[in-house]
């Protein structure tokens, strides 16, 4: 389990980036472009396995996990106001990693790769809570998440649990800034983990949510790669990067 030290340092640092964060552009709406056809996103969901039955060892992984990050919440380790979803407070936080500011004003030409990378990552990681279903853990207990108020039955989203979407949107930024940022690659990939791992202490995902996460990532960025038109904007992207470094 991640060590409470390196925990409470990343939640400080996520609260110390509101003011970067507020200055920041605020989500983005309307239609994206993606890299990959949604036949192509789906091949890369039904790689996944099942989500642990509950007579398995693993499901009991994902309780021993679910009671750490209750007992993490408990200790009041965390605060809320550094749990922040929005997609700017999340490129803020990899951007501090980055020592670079990722934005849309800023950097385009990066913004634009990782953006349209996220985008086949996040319609995979719905199309797989689409066909899993699996019941997040705080409604599972029938128990409160970080971000919820009473036993979560009533939440739309009480099945969208496996894989994780916040797990693979970490993931996926981490892997495309680092194939930008080579450099900054060890830092990013500490970064998404870190990320996943307060989905758990959220209880809002179970620790097999977040590793799916991972794995889903992966296994959608090694197919970006192979595509002419990633290729074409990560050469944009890395010149963009080597102009403002």
């Amino acid at each position: 389990m991640m060590k409470r030290k390196n925990l409470m340092m990343f939640a400080i640092m996520m609260v110390t980036l509101g003011a970067f964060a507020q200055n920041s552009e605020s989500t983005e709406g309307g239609n994206h472009k993606r890299f990959l056809t949604d036949e192509e996103c789906m091949k890369c969901v039904l790689t996944l396995p099942q989500p642990p039955s509950e007579n398995s060892e693993e499901f009991a992984n994902d309780v021993k996990y679910y009671k750490w990050g209750k007992e993490e919440r408990e200790k009041k380790n965390i605060r809320e106001e550094a749990l922040r979803e929005d997609e700017t407070s999340i490129f803020a936080l990899f951007s501090s990693v980055l020592g670079m500011k990722v934005s849309k004003e800023h950097t385009p030409e990066i913004y634009k790769l990782a953006k349209t990378s996220i985008n086949d990552g996040l319609f995979a990681a719905h199309k797989g809570q689409e066909q899993f279903k699996r019941t997040k853990p705080y409604v599972y207990f029938h128990e409160e998440s970080l971000t919820s108020k009473g036993d979560g039955d009533d939440f739309k989203d009480k099945e969208n649990s496996y894989p994780s979407g916040h797990s693979t949107h970490g993931w996926m930024l981490a892997l495309v800034l680092g194939n930008v940022a080579p450099e900054h690659t060890d830092a990013l990939m500490k970064c998404a983990e870190q990320y996943a791992t307060l989905r758990v202490i959220m209880g809002r995902h179970w620790k097999s949510d977040i590793d799916a996460g991972r794995t889903l990532a992966i296994t959608v960025f090694s197919k970006e790669l192979l595509t002419p038109e990633y290729q074409q904007q990560l050469l944009k992207a890395k010149a963009e990067y080597k102009s403002l470094r």
